[in-house]
């Protein structure tokens, strides 16, 4: 990659940079990807190791958590509620996943239930490895440096949802990362990489059909668009075909407005839920929401700038859980989150705003 090239070569001035063997942009993936494994082993080890299994915050046996393990563990997928058993991609890689040597296990008194966090952990370990690495590349394809790339990379990482979900037997670690490729590669044109975000991210989880809106929003031209579009459609053939055909019906949560209507309101009579909105959705960025503010503020001269135009995702994720009943439970949090492509980005303009000299390339240019 060329602006690892001249990342190296700006960055580490007066030190040898170049080694007979290896090529400088596989050093500078590889140096990074480093980071972004360390940071995730840090961030997935308590729940492999330290956290029950079935975690009531997180729906307990009979909610995500339990659903997903389900899945791992061979139950029938017909009989997995639904949304749940159409995001089969990381339970079914944590079935991949060997078993630790045993001479190490007698130390982490190794259970039926640490087995099972152990898988999950190490395929989300993965999956939060590539997202903060397709962090980086976000924000370099939107303008910024690779040091700026790298904060944005540490605000993913130190987030409420990454920090208290990415680690459980969960599916977000991946949905995260194929939106990111999706995301990087409609910003640079890469129709294969793609496809490939189609067709994988689809049954990591649905929260992949944002990349619809990505292109819509981002691509300049109708033939641009176009060919995007037919890029992510072998993933949504594939998906429909799954959850409409062979697995159609069966026990679920309603995921339609109206039974979303309804359950707002209920909650409403219960007591002071609004407050209880407030809370639960500022665990999405919480005080990173007045920097990304003045982010988009900086930004407004240029509505036409790829990062201002991935923005309007943000509003349109903030209505998600009035059109989905299961957004209206303990899950408003995750669900603003997905907004995190632009709302890391747009951080990261109104820390520069404030800092001064933060940086040396402007995301404002297309």
């Amino acid at each position: 990659m060329r602006w690892m090239e001249r990342w190296a070569a700006s960055t580490f001035v007066g030190v040898p940079t170049r080694f007979p063997i290896l090529p400088p942009s596989f050093r500078c993936w590889a140096s990074l990807a480093l980071v972004c494994l360390w940071a995730s082993a840090a961030i997935v080890y308590p729940a492999m190791t330290k956290y029950p299994l079935y975690e009531p915050g997180l729906g307990g046996e009979r909610g995500d958590t339990g659903e997903y393990v389900h899945m791992y563990q061979g139950k029938p997928l017909r009989e997995v509620l639904i949304p749940f058993r159409y995001r089969v991609f990381t339970p079914f890689m944590a079935r991949l996943v060997p078993s630790a040597p045993k001479g190490l296990l007698r130390y982490f008194e190794m259970s039926a239930d640490k087995r099972v966090a152990f898988c999950f952990g190490m395929v989300n370990l993965l999956g939060l490895a590539v997202a903060g690495l397709l962090m980086v590349g976000l924000c370099e394809a939107l303008g910024f440096n690779v040091g700026q790339g790298l904060l944005g990379a540490l605000l993913f990482y130190t987030s409420f949802p990454v920090l208290n979900y990415a680690g459980a037997p969960m599916v977000e670690a991946w949905a995260w990362a194929f939106l990111l490729l999706g995301i990087v590669a409609v910003l640079r044109g890469t129709l294969g990489w793609l496809c490939v975000a189609g067709v994988v991210g689809m049954l990591a989880k649905e929260t992949t059909l944002l990349l619809i809106a990505v292109v819509l929003l981002v691509s300049d031209t109708a033939t641009g668009k176009l060919k995007k579009l037919a890029a992510l459609a072998p993933g949504l053939v594939i998906y429909g075909v799954f959850r409409f055909v062979f697995f159609a019906g069966g026990p679920g949560f309603s995921s339609n407005p109206i039974s979303a209507y309804a359950d707002l309101m209920s909650r409403f009579k219960q007591g002071p839920y609004l407050w209880w909105i407030v809370f639960e959705g500022s665990t999405a960025f919480g005080l990173l929401c007045p920097l990304a503010a003045l982010g988009a503020w900086t930004l407004r001269g240029a509505p036409r700038s790829p990062l201002m135009r991935l923005s309007w995702l943000v509003p349109g994720i903030l209505l998600v859980p009035l059109v989905n009943a299961l957004g209206m439970g303990s899950g408003i949090g995750r669900i603003w989150f997905y907004s995190f492509p632009a709302m890391i980005p747009l951080t990261l303009v109104g820390l520069e705003r404030l800092v001064g000299g933060f940086g040396t390339k402007s995301p404002r240019a297309p």
